[in-house]
């Protein structure tokens, strides 16, 4: 038997659409991690293949041009119609070096204060009971962000101190030193005091921030709508003619890719476009990965003042995208949802490991599949981070995406749940 006969080709055009996590992420670099990880998972198979990176006219939501740059996978064999095209939506700049340490602590105090008030009412005692089903919920509720308010308030004690102390060295020891101390002491002084975690919590506390009032809830609104925007570009690309697109975010990211689609299903509600329909159909996928979702929904969602049913009701409606029933607010009133969403067709999966403290089994939304990792890792940074070179993850991923065509516009089936992590 020649390989040939053994060999799987992808089929049809595939689209991927990353949104990475939080932390000083640069420019591609996600592109970088799973495009290198493709061509592993291709060479592999033996399949012959070639890698470009080609560029296209975007628009951002206000009209301005841009240009994106991706990388495009594709046979070398004529015989074999296929291509697999790997997009980035880059988000970091928006929230790095936003927030200060004070307003973090606020942040969190708040969030803190906020969940165990609504969770403490009378009449959420069964959403508490639900979220609480298992123990590493109950640990998370009762520890967790008490532990980050805490970590929190001790920084900030002492932040000042050692910023001001290091900064007398700096500029003492300044003329002697020599790379990347050649800069400002005071900003040096900064990047050397203030832990990594201090910087993912404040991307997170930005995106997590809905209160119109406050100037961070900019910045969460148009990380979604340009989001959105690149999504709908790649998805009206006439010359990509793609046959199926899937969102793709690691962390905070898919968060944002959530999001995303809860803003397209919102969209959608209002408007009666045919045309728009069938693009959507084009959204075959969406790709979980270190995903804090339900904690984000347990801690961060915004939630109505005691006793402003029809205020909980209408937020509930606004994000509402495949959130379980037994999660929304039991009322006899604002009963039907007029946002009805068309993403029915959207296969969702989510890769979480035990090892990893930001992920886990996603049990606040329905209609997708949790798989667990089981890469050798250590818990922490290591845990949230080597899904971007497990083999077993892009085994898995095209397993389920990449052999079947949507060229004719029908749903794909759900393939059925395999432990690819024991291969």
């Amino acid at each position: 038997m020649t390989n040939q006969n053994i060999m799987r080709f992808p089929k049809g055009r595939t689209a991927f659409f990353l949104i990475h996590g939080v932390g000083e992420q640069n420019p591609f670099e996600t592109v970088d991690y799973f495009a290198q990880n493709l061509l592993k998972y291709f060479d592999k198979q033996n399949l012959p293949f070639k890698l470009e990176h080609l560029i296209a006219k975007r628009r951002l939501s206000n009209g301005s041009i841009w240009t994106e740059s991706f990388v495009r996978l594709s046979s070398t064999d004529t015989a074999q119609d296929w291509l697999i095209d790997v997009h980035e939506y880059y988000w970091a700049h928006n929230t790095e070096n936003k927030i200060s340490v004070p307003e973090m602590l606020q942040w969190a105090e708040r969030t803190l204060d906020g969940t165990i008030e609504f969770y403490s009412r009378k009449e959420n005692q069964g959403l508490l009971n639900a979220l609480l089903a298992n123990k590493n919920r109950k640990s998370l509720f009762t520890y967790r962000l008490r532990w980050l308010t805490i970590f929190l308030r001790l920084f900030n004690f002492v932040y000042p101190g050692l910023r001001l102390g290091l900064w007398l060295i700096l500029s003492f020891v300044g003329p002697f030193l020599r790379g990347r101390f050649l800069q400002s002491a005071w900003k040096l002084s900064k990047q050397i005091v203030t832990p990594p975690l201090v910087n993912l919590v404040g991307d997170i506390a930005i995106y997590s921030i809905t209160d119109r009032k406050s100037p961070y809830q900019k910045i969460r609104q148009q990380i979604v709508t340009e989001s959105l925007t690149l999504l709908k570009a790649i998805l009206k690309d006439k010359q990509a003619n793609y046959d199926q697109v899937i969102l793709t975010g690691h962390s905070l990211g898919s968060c944002i890719a959530y999001d995303t689609l809860n803003l397209l299903c919102i969209e959608t509600s209002l408007s009666q476009d045919k045309t728009k329909s069938l693009l959507l159909n084009k959204i075959q996928g969406l790709i979980t990965f270190g995903s804090p979702l339900d904690k984000i929904a347990f801690f961060f969602r915004e939630v109505a003042q005691e006793g402003q049913y029809i205020r909980q009701r209408m937020l509930e409606h606004l994000n509402s995208f495949r959130v379980k029933p037994e999660f929304v607010l039991q009322s006899l009133y604002l009963t039907n949802n007029p946002v009805e969403c068309k993403l029915e067709q959207v296969r969702w999966v989510n890769y979480y490991h035990l090892k990893d403290p930001i992920s886990g089994h996603l049990d606040y939304y329905e209609n997708l599949d949790n798989v667990e990792m089981k890469y050798q890792a250590s818990w922490g940074v290591q845990g949230h981070l080597c899904y971007w070179i497990d083999p077993n993850f892009y085994e898995n991923i095209a397993d389920r995406f990449l052999y079947n065509s949507n060229k004719d516009g029908g749903n794909q089936e759900f393939l059925p749940q395999v432990d690819y992590t024991k291969a």
